[in-house]
């Protein structure tokens, strides 16, 4: 990722959409509930304007944390573990953008189409870890794409995907 703020915020809607869908009022890939309409009154008290921020935070580790036992540690990325530079760049942004991103994840039919508009076309469902390239593409915005579809064709069909990317 070379500092591209497209690309950045294509991840971090990423992110957002398959957190909040891969939670367990919906598909219930990661037992979280930080998406859920009722976490705000929890956090809201604790972190106040920055709410979305941990939120989001929240989230992505639950979905690191699953994407990790299922992929493992090591010599593969995945779109909640990325390389540190990328890491910190989204994390910039996050702080930056603020409530901004509060669209993507205002209801479960909100992150649908966040997903749906950030997914390249109709792939065919993979269940599992699914290799979708080195991870010298991370640098290019497709990938976001091509991972979009694969989440979003697991989740029609109801399994689980974990796009991951070698660096061998």
């Amino acid at each position: 990722m070379t500092g591209s703020d497209g690309l950045i915020g294509r991840v971090v809607s990423l992110r957002l959409a398959v957190g909040t869908l891969g939670e367990r009022d919906n598909a219930g890939w990661w037992t979280s509930g930080f998406m859920s309409p009722t976490s705000s009154a929890f956090l809201t008290p604790i972190f106040g304007p920055k709410v979305l921020q941990a939120r989001y935070e929240g989230v992505v580790q639950a979905a690191r944390r699953v994407h990790d036992e299922r992929i493992g540690v090591g010599r593969a990325f995945h779109p909640f573990r990325l390389p540190e530079a990328a890491e910190q760049r989204i994390s910039d942004f996050v702080q930056a953008a603020g409530q901004e991103l509060t669209h993507v994840v205002s209801s479960t039919d909100a992150a649908r189409a966040a997903l749906d508009g950030l997914a390249g076309g109709e792939v065919e469902a993979r269940s599992g870890p699914a290799l979708v390239a080195g991870a010298d593409v991370l640098e290019a915005p497709e990938w976001v794409s091509e991972v979009a579809s694969l989440y979003s064709a697991a989740l029609r069909a109801g399994g689980q995907c974990f796009p991951y990317f070698s660096s061998r």
